[in-house]
This record gives C-alpha cells, structure tokens and sequence, in this order.
C-alpha cells in the first residue's frame, strides 16, 4: 500500500504536478482575475523549475560527488540499482539491450569491476508496475546483465535481485543475499547521484555497510550564461522533477522510519 501511493502521489507534489493543478484550476475557474493569478502561477513554477542556474545549484547540493576507486579492496561486491537503466518499452527483435538515462549506473559498476575494484555486481530491482501504467516489455535486470556480459563480465560474476519494488526493499533483499550468499554486510552501492542519499539512508537502516559510489550526475560546473538565469529550460525543469520528488521521497522515508 505505501508502494502504490508513494507512486501516485509524488506526482502531485513535483513541479510537474503543481504546474498542471495550477493550468486545470486556470482552465476551469470562472472569475477572470483568479484565472490571471493562476496561470502567472503556472509560468513561475516553469521558469523557476527550469531555472537551469537555480536547478543546478539544488543538485550540486543534494547530490554525492563524484569519488574516486574504492582503495579498499576487502569489499568485493557492486550493487547496482536499477531504475531508468535500460529502454523495457521498446520491442526489439532481439535480445539486444537499449540504454536508458540512468544507464551510467550499470556503466560505473562496470568500470569498478574492469578496474578490479570488485569482483561480483549485484543488480537489485525488479518490475513496479502500477495498473493503470505500461506493462515493461523486457526486464531490466537482465537487461543489464546482457550489457554487463557483453561488455566482458563473467555470467557468474553477475547476481540478479528482481523481487524489490523500491529501495527500501533493494536494501532489505539484498541485505538478505549478502550475508546469505557472501556471508559479509559489505558492498560498494552504485547508483545515481540524486538517488544516493535515500539509497545510503536505507542499505545502513538495513545493517549493510556501504562505500558509495555514485553516477549519472544532474550536476554540473558552475556556469553564469545569461540565458541559464533568464529562459526556462525543458531539461532543467525535467531535472528538478526528479529532484524535488526524490527530496519528498527521503522525507517520506524518514517519517515512517525506512531510513
């Protein structure tokens, strides 16, 4: 039940979700003034969300920074979250995988297990389907293990989690296959950056020590181009959607105790 209203409500507490309520009720009240308000409402919501400049702040301050290879080579074990890793909506005739946005997470595990940093990557995630959204045509974590294959990991280097639906399960079930299978409470955790903090939050509620190792960064250098501070971006605005329903999603966990 906390599953299926987590989904459903972030949406209306995102920038995305305030700028359509703001653009019905403009549609749909009968006093002109208001209508005027209402819809002045609606372009500062999208010019302040898609405020490339103010955007990039907020990311640059919730998100963890780039880190470099774990020293410590006791921990041996990626895990990988997925989400937004790989395209399950388009039908291929083949097996072939399709990257998504947050791909740079399978990529930077990748890159630790090419850089002998670990020697096992954990995929965790399996389908959240909601009723009333598309079916996925494909998996995503086998998705991700046939691109991990293909970029030369060993099948059996390559552990598959598909029964979590959110993080708080990624951290309860792969707690479970840690100590279970590896009989140790350690791992790297890779996953994307604005995602980081809730993911650290739930993997040590959960008793897993976890060294992060973070992608896929919303986050850039400091820039002063006129036109970031004046224009609202489509990126920008897409961006601070994640972040602001990210944020709201860490206070929700705190409040009912998963981190």
């Amino acid at each position: 039940m906390f599953y299926f209203f987590s989904k459903v409500l972030s949406y209306f507490i995102t920038p995305a979700g305030w700028l359509v309520a703001l653009l019905v009720l403009a549609l749909f009240t009968r006093s002109h003034r208001r209508r005027r308000w209402l819809a002045g409402g609606a372009l500062a919501v999208f010019w302040l969300f898609g405020n490339t400049f103010l955007v990039n702040e907020f990311a640059r301050w919730w998100e963890y920074g780039p880190v470099a290879v774990p020293a410590d080579t006791t921990t041996r074990i990626a895990v990988v979250l997925t989400g937004g890793m790989m395209d399950g909506m388009t039908p291929i005739p083949d097996r072939r995988f399709l990257l998504d946005r947050e791909a740079d997470r399978a990529g930077q595990a990748l890159y630790l297990y090419k850089q002998g940093a670990v020697r096992t990557i954990l995929i965790s995630g399996g389908n959240g389907d909601l009723p009333f959204q598309p079916g996925i045509v494909s998996d995503e974590g086998q998705m991700t293990a046939r691109f991990l294959e293909t970029a030369g990991v060993r099948r059996e280097d390559i552990i598959l989690e598909n029964k979590s639906k959110n993080t708080r399960e990624n951290a309860l079930f792969t707690a479970r296959l840690l100590r279970k299978q590896f009989g140790t409470n350690r791992c790297v955790l890779v996953t994307s950056a604005w995602h980081m903090r809730r993911t650290v939050g739930c993997f040590r509620k959960a008793g897993v020590e976890v060294v992060p190792f973070p992608g896929s960064f919303m986050s850039h250098q400091r820039t002063f181009v006129p036109g970031e501070w004046l224009l609202p971006n489509a990126q920008a605005f897409q961006d601070a959607y994640y972040l602001v329903k990210e944020g709201v999603g860490y206070m929700a966990y705190r409040l009912v105790g998963y981190i």
